[in-house]
């Protein structure tokens, strides 16, 4: 969904008259996907555009054109009389703007979804390598010779040196008991922080490009 935040800047540019015969107007926001817990889990910069023709908005269609257009933005400012121009058909494009941007939100969340669901598959392959590789540490500590027979091993301890090891050989077994339980729940806290994300949108700016024969 949309921020009900304002956008935070504006800006007029010249692009060569390749690029469009008539003005453009493109607008940025803030990509955010939330997780059902409220975590950020990703964020990018989207855009959506298209052309003023006759007061009218016209989307650009094709995201490839979008970005053409704001790569051939030059430092070049038109007139302060076209500026005014510009602004004042706002009013007539931002509400079409806005629907674009609201659409190009929905078509990147949907891909951004799919990375976040190869994301959290591979945290859950992670956690599970993880817990694995400690359970085999552990119980190949637990084999050795002196966990197996403390006496026998060390003959010449004293009685609170044998206690002290069995407590370290309890305290193993322990930790190794734990670690499915403990593994389930890591996975569950994956699984929590990747389910129903949503998409959140936050316009920042608006960009008009004017061709260069429209001074």
């Amino acid at each position: 969904r949309a921020s009900n935040k304002g956008l935070h800047r504006v800006a007029v540019r010249h692009v060569p008259d390749l690029i469009s015969d008539t003005p453009l107007v493109i607008a940025f926001a803030r990509l955010v996907m939330i997780s059902g817990d409220s975590q950020r889990l990703h964020e990018e910069i989207i855009t959506a555009g298209g052309y003023i023709r006759e007061g009218r908005f016209k989307r650009m269609d094709k995201v490839s054109d979008v970005q053409e257009a704001i790569e051939a933005a030059s430092d070049r400012e038109p007139s302060e009389e076209m500026k005014q121009r510009l602004m004042a058909m706002w009013d007539q494009v931002r509400d079409p703007l806005t629907r674009s941007l609201e659409t190009r939100m929905k078509e990147r969340a949907e891909g951004v979804g799919k990375l976040l669901t190869e994301r959290e598959w591979k945290e859950t392959v992670d956690i599970q390598k993880v817990m694995n590789e400690l359970a085999v540490s552990i119980e190949r500590e637990l084999d050795r010779p002196e966990y197996q027979q403390v006496t026998l091993a060390f003959p010449n301890f004293s009685d609170s040196e044998r206690e002290q090891l069995n407590a370290n050989v309890d305290f193993l077994r322990l930790r190794l008991e734990q670690i499915p339980k403990e593994l389930e729940k890591e996975k569950a806290i994956i699984k929590a922080r990747y389910a129903n994300p949503s998409p959140r949108m936050f316009p920042v700016a608006v960009m008009f490009l004017v061709p260069g024969k429209m001074k």
